[in-house]
């Protein structure tokens, strides 16, 4: 998760440049923050983690497409698959 927020930091830097760092990132470190207190919180609510679990995933691969295969520049589709696919599977033999 600090791998994607810091890549989603880098990106919302690049493209908002002074917006971002007036309050973007302020934005990002209270989310972190808010997702720490809402695991804290709801630790045994299965049914609200299995709600915000494919919001979160969901982000985390339109974020990653969205920054690994770009139409304008060189882009690497079978190793943005290997990794996606690889993921995958540890995903579902954790």
């Amino acid at each position: 998760m600090a791998l994607h927020f810091l890549v989603t930091d880098d990106g919302l830097r690049t493209h908002h440049g002074a917006t971002y760092h007036r309050r973007g990132r302020w934005v990002l470190s209270a989310a972190v923050l808010a997702g720490f207190g809402g695991g804290y919180v709801l630790a045994d609510a299965e049914l609200l983690l299995a709600v915000f679990v494919p919001f979160l995933s969901g982000g985390i691969i339109l974020n990653a497409i969205k920054d690994e295969l770009p139409s304008d520049r060189e882009s690497r589709f079978w190793a943005f698959a290997g990794g996606a696919a690889s993921y995958a599977a540890l995903l579902l033999f954790v």
